[in-house]
């Protein structure tokens, strides 16, 4: 039976991306290869992509459950080393495909496969299954990472497209063309990373009786992690009360976790008067056993997270948010007013679509912004 190069990507992977690791020793890197949020999931929790993919509701509900599966756990991956996020995302991914074979049909997987190319843009050709069957070089890839870690962002995704075709020989790009399939319009496309994590374990509620996600949801939730100590933590304080003040409390919500950095940060009392002195007038969950922490993979003080109205993760920033003149402020601010604005109907798309579409990533950047 002959087997498509598509289908051959899918379920080669494990492989392959085994390969890709150990050459990485050879081609120094510090970008991780596997994007988190990975656009299998985005993709798969769009109906418009169920409709691409002609997926009857039988198949919509299974493949629901399994996305629901995998989110989390890949999202928990996102701030470890590279190489160590690669090889983790790598195993929980080739599960989860191997799962969809058996739900899928095998074009839905073809096609599939396709979409999760074109929705990484110009990065796809980097993953270790693409760059194998194009035969990158090494000092192609090291070009292509070049051109995609611009600081800044400074290269539109347009700019950034064309000066990787043209690292490209002209037997490439037609295999890549091949790859990637018929253009699909990704606009209206949400970036959604996971449901968040309920908080679990708090030693105590200060400014308010215990609150849960679930409570809140139908508000835009912004979720920071922070100790009292910790003088970035404090640097951040007065842009989340200055949000607070400036939007509806019908809204958004804001919710401080406490987790301590150090044994004096642990006395409920101190937090409690710390709170008082920042002028903190919204709940904060006191987390002295990390078990919020842990939920949530945090691993930096301070860390602020935006949930939509339908209790997804959808944007997050770690560090201080206007450290060395970073924008963090008001690039989280922007997001939030975003959210506000969002219907709750469909938590996946917007509903807009536009015509024609180009092999880019159209899903736009994952999570935090670069500092």
């Amino acid at each position: 039976m002959q087997i498509s190069v598509s289908r051959r990507f899918w379920f080669a992977s494990a492989i392959v991306v085994a390969i890709a690791v150990l050459a990485a020793c050879a081609v120094p890197s510090t970008a991780p290869t596997v994007p988190i949020p990975h656009p299998i999931t985005i993709l798969l929790r769009a109906p418009r992509v169920h409709r691409e993919l002609m997926l009857c509701d039988e198949q919509v509900t299974v493949v629901a459950g399994l996305v629901e599966e995998v989110e989390l756990p890949l999202w928990r991956l996102r701030d470890l080393a590279a190489q160590e996020r690669d090889l983790a995302s790598a195993a929980i991914l080739e599960s989860f495909r191997r799962k969809l074979g058996s739900v899928l049909a095998g074009p839905q997987l073809d096609r599939l496969d396709q979409l999760v190319l074109q929705a990484q843009g110009m990065r796809a050709v980097l993953e270790p299954r693409v760059a194998d069957v194009l035969k990158l070089t090494v000092g192609q890839q090291e070009q292509v990472r070049a051109i995609l870690r611009s600081p800044g962002r400074s290269v539109a995704p347009v700019d950034a497209s064309r000066r990787v075709q043209a690292i490209l020989s002209p037997s490439q790009r037609s295999v890549l063309a091949s790859l990637v399939g018929r253009p699909f319009d990704f606009s209206g496309l949400r970036q959604i990373a996971c449901k968040a994590p309920e908080f679990v374990g708090v030693t105590e509620w200060l400014n308010s009786a215990p609150v849960t996600l679930r409570q809140l949801q139908g508000k835009v939730i912004v979720v920071h992690f922070y100790a009292f100590g910790c003088i970035n933590c404090i640097r951040n304080l007065p842009h989340y009360n200055g949000w607070f003040d400036r939007f509806g409390r019908d809204d958004v919500a804001i919710v401080g976790i406490h987790r301590p950095e150090t044994d004096a940060e642990r006395d409920v009392a101190q937090v409690r008067r710390k709170i008082a002195e920042a002028g903190i007038r919204y709940p904060v969950a006191v987390d002295n056993e990390s078990r919020n922490w842990d939920a949530w993979a945090n691993r930096v003080w301070p860390s602020v997270y935006l949930i939509d109205r339908n209790g997804f993760i959808r944007y997050w920033w770690s560090g201080e948010l206007n450290w060395q003149q970073a924008q963090g402020e008001s690039w989280m601010r922007a997001r939030i007013a975003e959210l506000v604005d969002e219907r709750t109907s469909q938590p996946t798309e917007t509903g807009k679509e536009s015509a024609g579409s180009s092999v880019q990533n159209a899903l736009g950047p994952a999570g935090k912004l670069p500092q």
